[in-house]
């Protein structure tokens, strides 16, 4: 920076700044716009690639931005958009998620900033004015479907279906197309298992969506990595096999060449600690990779921070993972979890059984699987599976029982209830292999054991070294639902 460029800075982040400069200057300098009006979000000094994604969104580019995790993608969408607002850059903004709730609670990020961010405010005015008036905030709804900013920006949610064709806004008698389209997490764990689906997803964006903007239609996609079928891989691999498409792709790992990307992130727990032993604030932390390693377990860790995504039958938990434990701790709670198959008919997957004993200690928890069974033919039928359970409940005195709302579960779940046994039924939102990878770095770390008595717990390891290509997997998401806490506040799993 020239000397003179620099006085300019140091005058507009002064006390003695006039509002009409800064908002001047600002104008065509996104970046100090965020670190002016953004300075708590701004705690650590930005890397290369940060800096170019926020200057090419200024200039206008189509981005497609995966990054690691933690690496600030989102946020700094969130502040263009709200640059887009308060300059009138853009005056029909669209943010696409995979679900409309979650399009809506983005929307609602920018509303709170306009409502709450006095710099802001003091600059620009209240840009966003609630139907009720500026005594009835809208800060605490959890979220906004569209907006309308008092200086003519309309703001509105989308979801992957919803087509941007024939939208329009009107003000003051002039009509707007949608000239900035936002994708944020267009990939989840909870929709890239069905191919079909992802590949109408997939030519809705390019066909729909990108094919059917106008020619001056910003376009930014950010996403992460989940496995190699999902969206992202195939967005990616679409605009780089297209150069006409005048897209500018990131693709920021957190290491590359060897070298840590952003030096907020240091290798070692060693580091971090001594980085952060006279920094009191936790915004200001450094981060250790090996602790996010650790804690996210390998595959987690590869999606989340390396970009590797997973493939399709990649086992989850190998030989070199299984620990057995000779005795249960001396303090623990019991808790039965039941993946159900049920039906009149007998041939129907099992339903599977898993007791495990919790152990907390300190900060962690520890789990003892003590014993896993399946039940099968006429096993399955409700009077012997209530007997069953409430047996196993009684013998282990168990402090609950987790069971799935799916196949029947529901009805189960109430029986066992009229048997006066504590139990929760709960919904998952989440597949199989996604609920077993969140356990992956416990098992790693050594906080997952067996009984070492093979008859109890023999075929579960079985199920577990195959999966997810074994024949049957119940063992497998009933140990997973024996790690939750039946008094817990929210189980959707």
């Amino acid at each position: 920076m020239k000397q003179k460029d620099k006085e300019i800075v140091d005058y507009i982040f002064s006390k003695n700044s006039k509002s009409k400069v800064r908002k001047a200057y600002f104008e065509n300098d996104f970046l100090l716009f965020c670190f002016y009006y953004f300075p708590h979000e701004f705690l650590h000094a930005l890397a290369d690639f940060q800096i170019e994604y926020i200057e090419n969104l200024e200039d206008g580019l189509n981005v497609f931005f995966v990054g690691f995790r933690e690496c600030g993608k989102s946020m700094i969408l969130t502040q263009y958009y709200v640059y887009c607002i308060c300059y009138r850059k853009k005056r029909f903004i669209m943010h696409y998620n995979s679900e409309i709730e979650q399009a809506k609670s983005m929307l609602r990020d920018v509303v709170m900033i306009l409502e709450e961010n006095e710099k802001i405010i003091a600059d620009f005015g209240y840009l966003y004015l609630p139907e009720g008036g500026r005594k009835q905030k809208d800060k605490k709804q959890k979220s906004i479907s569209e907006f309308i900013t008092e200086n003519g920006i309309k703001v509105k949610a989308m979801s992957i279906g919803k087509s941007p064709r024939g939208q329009k806004f009107v003000y003051k008698g002039v009509t707007y197309r949608p000239d900035l389209i936002g994708f944020d997490d267009i990939d989840t764990n909870k929709n890239t298992k069905n191919s079909d689906i992802i590949e109408a997803d997939i030519n809705f964006i390019l066909g729909e969506v990108f094919g059917g903007a106008s020619a001056h239609t910003q376009f930014i996609f950010l996403g992460n990595v989940i496995n190699d079928i999902g969206r992202v891989i195939s967005l990616k691999n679409h605009f780089e096999s297209d150069p006409k498409a005048g897209v500018k792709i990131f693709w920021i790992p957190i290491r590359q060449k060897g070298k840590i990307t952003w030096d907020r992130f240091v290798a070692t727990d060693k580091e971090a600690k001594e980085k952060n032993k006279n920094i009191s604030d936790p915004r200001e932390f450094f981060i250790s990779l090996e602790s996010r390693r650790r804690l996210q377990g390998t595959i987690g860790f590869n999606q989340n921070y390396n970009l590797i995504p997973y493939k399709k039958g990649q086992k989850v938990i190998s030989l070199s993972m299984i620990q057995y434990y000779q005795n249960l701790p001396k303090n623990y709670k019991i808790v039965i979890g039941i993946d159900p198959a049920f039906s009149e008919k007998t041939n129907t997957d099992p339903i599977g059984i898993t007791i495990t004993a919790h152990e907390k200690y300190g900060k962690d928890n520890f789990y003892y699987i003590i014993e896993s069974l399946s039940l099968e033919g006429e096993e399955k039928n409700y009077t012997k599976f209530v007997k069953i359970i409430k047996e196993l409940y009684q013998k282990y005195k168990a402090s609950g029982v987790i069971i799935e709302n799916n196949n029947g579960g529901g009805i189960l779940g109430d029986m066992l209830k009229r048997e006066r046994l504590a139990v929760r039924i709960v919904s998952a939102k989440k597949d199989k292999v996604t609920r077993l990878t969140e356990y992956q770095g416990l098992f790693e770390r050594g906080f997952i054991k067996f009984n070492s008595d093979l008859a109890y717990t023999g075929k579960l390891i079985e199920q577990l070294k195959e999966f997810p290509n074994a024949d049957h997997d119940d063992m497998v998401d009933s140990m997973v639902y024996s790690f939750y806490l039946p008094n817990a506040k929210i189980l959707i799993v």
